[in-house]
């Protein structure tokens, strides 16, 4: 049997070859297999095409949630932790603000004026803020997502000097800033507009 390898059929050298080999059982078969394969030009690997996916939606820039502080005149009457109905409305629109947004942690911290002892003023601090909390929590806020406390007369607004005089009605009005209580959010939310705070004061 006779196997005719040309130069012009160099795509079937290799299996003509392995005829070869199979005939003869030649060492020359495994010789011209090797040499054709070194002189084989094969294609480039191709690389498939990615296949096309829908564009990703642009997502909103995230911003921390701000810092908010209530007058304390507007949650509560002068020297008392009572909500007013002003109160439950500030707070009302507090937590639809909160809508939205993915929620951390709420601290709410009393304040209270120099007018009275220090020890009063530290538990009405506390209790205004205890009030402030359970009205979130009756809102629908999570109570561990929730947190109270009272820095009684320790952080005033008014500065040294203001103020002065004993409990008369022009120190009390003088006196209001010092009275708040401020409300900390740990968060984010997608920022639909400049300013997420619009109807409060922002410290």
């Amino acid at each position: 049997m006779t196997t005719i390898c040309t130069a012009k059929r160099i795509g079937r050298a290799a299996a003509c070859a392995l005829a070869i080999g199979l005939v003869s059982g030649s060492p020359l078969a495994q010789t011209l297999l090797d040499e054709t394969l070194s002189k084989r030009q094969f294609p480039p690997t191709l690389t498939p095409l990615a296949t096309p996916t829908a564009a990703s939606p642009r997502r909103a820039p995230e911003t921390a949630i701000e810092k908010v502080t209530l007058d304390a005149s507007a949650l509560f009457a002068f020297d008392t932790h009572e909500l007013r109905p002003e109160g439950r409305a500030a707070l009302d629109d507090f937590v639809g603000r909160l809508k939205g947004a993915t929620l951390g942690m709420i601290r709410a911290v009393g304040h209270a004026d120099r007018l009275g002892s220090e020890a009063y003023n530290q538990i009405l601090s506390e209790d205004r803020a205890e009030a402030v909390k359970a009205y979130l929590v009756g809102k629908g806020i999570e109570p561990e997502r929730v947190r109270a406390e009272g820095r009684g007369v320790a952080q005033p607004v008014t500065k040294p000097g203001e103020c002065i005089g004993g409990r008369s009605a022009q120190v009390i009005a003088c006196l209001q800033p010092d009275r708040r209580v401020a409300i900390e959010v740990a968060g984010t939310r997608a920022s639909t507009h400049s300013g997420i705070w619009p109807a409060f004061d922002r410290n």
